[in-house]
């Protein structure tokens, strides 16, 4: 496949890869309008998220044990959410432990940092309906899309991508159902494309300047984990992809070859860690309700005696289904089964040598999705014998890895076909059919 020229990699290719941004922005942003104008919440969840921005909103950061705003109560009673009927929209006082789920507690703040919150500060308003107050917070979903289109370009720039294959990487990114859902709500999992690409392209940089940037390395971590706990899954794989391309290639690094060639994304790894941990801590110590007496009221209707495998396996499977999961329309299927079947091919048929480091990143990503698969009933399951499975939007920070292994090991026509032709196509029957 050709790669850009001198040429193309200055002004004329920078140009033109904005310009093919914004195209597939455009195209995201069609495919999400049905769930961003969609009446009501979306899921039980998504009122919690809006309580959680209602609250950063206000100058006031939620602690546990917070009862969900009146705004939110009245929204929720207002508007409804999914399956669950609206109740009026009169403007009374109303009691959140009898007119809301999980006690009426404003449980996001348990669980969830504030960073994947800040953009939906700039779009959230108070005026108006209660519908158009959702509408207006949901549009700060689109804009973690466009931060995550232009980290995108930056490391197909670092990657001396092709514009098509650029392309491809950007489809696979922003048109996937779980993206295009994510970005349409309110909710922090529409920072985990944007973390993930940001996770690539500071390793990228380390890589390019051959120096472990460790303190930038701590800080990206750091911003990380404190968009979302799991998203630490991104760098965990950055790192296990090093891991196995050198096992692969029978690598014995000196320690000053680790210390470049880890550095990095061992150190966003930790920081990513740490600030989650830091934030688990805090709101412990800020709780005037303990997490688990909170956690309890959310989760306490689905318990198990013993971790079930079932569980686990349902987890992995929906990891599985990025490019599928939420909608009907029979061509994300074929997407979804193309896209991962090449992982699993890279994994399984012989190839060229310098095919080594996509197979390393193949195993990387499906040792990511297993340990999603089995981290989030564990973690549950530790918390209070809960049983549940990972949802699939907890794989979004996997899908800029996804798509640069999956564009990389293909040639030309693979490349138009899988990762332009099938998504453009399957977008176009979805709007065309309805078939949300």
């Amino acid at each position: 496949m050709s790669r850009p020229s001198t040429r193309q990699s200055g002004w004329v290719w920078t140009i033109s890869a904005v310009v093919l941004a914004l195209c597939v922005l455009l195209v995201s942003l069609g495919a999400s309008n049905h769930q961003r104008h969609e009446h009501g919440f979306d899921v039980l969840d998504e009122g919690a998220h809006y309580d959680y921005v209602v609250r950063l909103a206000q100058g006031h950061l939620p602690r546990s044990g917070d009862p969900l705003t009146q705004e939110t109560l009245r929204m929720m009673s207002c508007l409804g959410a999914s399956g669950v009927p609206a109740h009026g929209c009169a403007a009374e006082h109303r009691n959140p432990a009898t007119t809301a789920p999980a006690g009426g507690y404003s449980y996001e703040a348990v669980q969830q940092p504030p960073l994947g919150y800040l953009p939906y500060l700039l779009t959230i308003q108070t005026e108006g309906s209660s519908q158009q107050a959702l509408e207006s917070a949901r549009w700060g979903g689109f804009i973690w899309s466009v931060v995550g289109a232009g980290l995108l370009v930056w490391v197909a720039w670092m990657l001396e991508l092709s514009l098509i294959e650029l392309v491809a990487v950007l489809a696979i990114c922003l048109l996937s159902p779980i993206e295009t859902h994510s970005i349409a709500t309110v909710t922090n999992d529409s920072a985990g494309m944007p973390a993930g690409v940001a996770t690539v392209a500071t390793y990228l940089v380390s890589r390019r300047r051959k120096k472990p940037m460790i303190v930038a390395g701590l800080v990206v971590g750091l911003i990380v984990g404190f968009m979302k706990g799991l998203f630490v899954v991104a760098p965990l794989v950055v790192l296990a992809a090093l891991v196995f391309a050198d096992i692969a290639h029978r690598r014995r690094p000196t320690r000053a070859d680790i210390w470049v060639r880890y550095g990095c994304s061992a150190a966003m790894l930790v920081g990513a860690v740490v600030s989650y941990a830091a934030w688990f801590l805090m709101q412990s110590a800020r709780a005037s309700v303990p997490p688990s007496t909170v956690l309890h009221a959310l989760e306490g209707f689905a318990t198990t005696s013993h971790l079930r495998a079932t569980t686990i396996l349902l987890g992995i499977q929906n990891e599985l289904s990025d490019l599928s999961a939420y909608v009907s329309a029979p061509l994300y299927w074929i997407w979804d089964l193309a896209i991962y079947g090449c992982l699993v091919g890279l994994l399984v048929l012989k190839g060229p040598v310098g095919r080594i480091s996509q197979r390393a990143g193949a195993a990387a990503l499906l040792f990511g999705i297993v340990a999603l698969g089995v981290a989030f009933p564990l973690l549950n399951f530790i918390e209070g014998h809960y049983d549940f499975y990972t949802p699939q939007r907890y794989a979004l920070p996997l899908l800029p890895i996804i798509a640069l292994v999956v564009v990389r090991a293909m040639r030309t026509r693979g490349v138009l076909l899988v990762g332009i032709a099938l998504p453009a196509l399957a977008v176009v029957d979805q709007l065309v059919t309805g078939q949300f």
